[in-house]
Order: C-alpha cells, then sequence, then structure tokens
C-alpha cells in the first residue's frame, strides 16, 4: 500500500502566512476550502475550516487500493477514524489518526 502524498489539507484560517513565508501562490477555493495552494497553476492543497480535524493541522493524502481495508488496518494497528469516508470532486478519503495523533488520509481517486 505504499503510495506518495498526492494532496494536503491545512485547517488554517489564513494561507497569507504561508505565501508570505515560502512564496506560495493560492487562489481561491471551491466548495468547503477557503483557497487552494497551487503550483503552476495547479492545486496541490487545500485549506479547510476546522471540523472534526482541529485548527492548525496538515492533513497529508495517500493514495490507497481499497479505502475500507486501508481503513480496517489503521484501526487494527491501534488508529482511530477522525472523519468518517467523504466523498469530494476528487474522490473519496477517510482521515485517521495513529496512535500518536498524527493525522493521514487514506485516499481513493474518482475515476
Amino acid at each position: 500500500m505504499s503510495a506518495p502524498f498526492v494532496w494536503f489539507d491545512l485547517t488554517a484560517v489564513h494561507a497569507e502566512f504561508y505565501e508570505n513565508l515560502f512564496g506560495w501562490t493560492t487562489r481561491p477555493g471551491a466548495g468547503d476550502y477557503q483557497s487552494w495552494f497551487t503550483a503552476g497553476g495547479q492545486p496541490w492543497g487545500g485549506v479547510a475550516p476546522a471540523d472534526d480535524v482541529p485548527a492548525g493541522r496538515w492533513v497529508p493524502y495517500v493514495m490507497v487500493d481499497d479505502l475500507d481495508v486501508a481503513t480496517k488496518r489503521a484501526v487494527e494497528l491501534g488508529g482511530r477514524i477522525v472523519r468518517q469516508r467523504t466523498t469530494g470532486p476528487g474522490g473519496t478519503s477517510v482521515i485517521v489518526a495513529d496512535p500518536g495523533d498524527a493525522l493521514v488520509a487514506l485516499f481513493v481517486p474518482t475515476n
């Protein structure tokens, strides 16, 4: 189930800090996203309001082959589900916390 990070969410109020610190480009988001971080015009991450995910957290998305299997495995390994299955325009995800409370989104893209 090894895969690179394919997206990042940040639960923050303002993206300006990252624009000014790193020179990142943002543009207005859509749906639940206040804004998107972009490179070459393509979004690679989004700024979203805090909800099940506390404010001030980065959530990397990792592509998995089977969302149910990956979610079950995460729980078996001592993780917990932070946000149940959510479907958006890019695919479906479940956010889990590892035993140390670090967050990761298990993600299956829309075909």
